[in-house]
């Protein structure tokens, strides 16, 4: 009798291992499916920051690198200045790739009207770029504009995150050579 009681309970333990490896099969992928969200949501908020930090370096540039200019050009955005400003923006991006970035950095002139004209644009695609040829002046501004294309890294995501486009744009006014008169104490 004792021997009948021992093998019913052997029987049950080992149903019992069947039914936790049959339970965990089902549940492993559910699990992983959501582990590779976690991991995909944290690579994009990564590449939201990286781009948002390439347009903050590119508006502190292009407030800043017109002082650098030789005498003949002082004042001016020059090409060098331009490659400069985007090589600026571009070392911020570590996940993102350079083909994914767009940027555009343009200088404005306010009228008084209340708009305000262009100056010039300065840009990562060449056919855009058209140097500032006036002097900037105080109260000029620069305004940039980053967008970059996120996809998902894996294809069991792309239902789940198709495509996102990442756009900050941002405007600060141009620190002009002579730099701002303060009143004397």
């Amino acid at each position: 009798m004792t021997s009948r009681i021992r093998e019913v309970r052997m029987r049950g333990a080992s149903f019992r291992r069947g039914q936790g490896l049959v339970e965990f099969a089902l549940i492993l992928p559910v699990l992983l499916l959501f582990m590779l969200g976690i991991m995909e949501f944290g690579r994009v908020l990564y590449i939201y920051t990286e781009v948002s930090n390439a347009a903050r370096e590119a508006l502190r540039a292009g407030a800043a690198t017109i002082h650098r200019a030789n005498d003949a050009d002082r004042g001016k955005v020059t090409a060098a200045e331009c490659n400069e400003i985007l090589n600026r923006a571009y070392g911020t991006l570590a996940l993102t790739p350079r083909s994914q970035v767009t940027i555009t950095v343009e200088y404005l002139r306010p009228t008084s009207g209340g708009g305000s004209t262009s100056l010039g644009v300065c840009a990562s695609d060449p056919a855009q770029i058209q140097l500032p040829t006036a002097v900037l002046a105080l109260n000029d501004q620069v305004y940039v504009e980053v967008q970059s294309r996120v996809s998902a890294a894996t294809p069991l995501m792309q239902p789940f995150l198709p495509g996102l486009t990442l756009r900050f744009a941002g405007m600060r006014s141009v620190v002009p050579i002579s730099g701002i008169a303060m009143p004397k104490p």
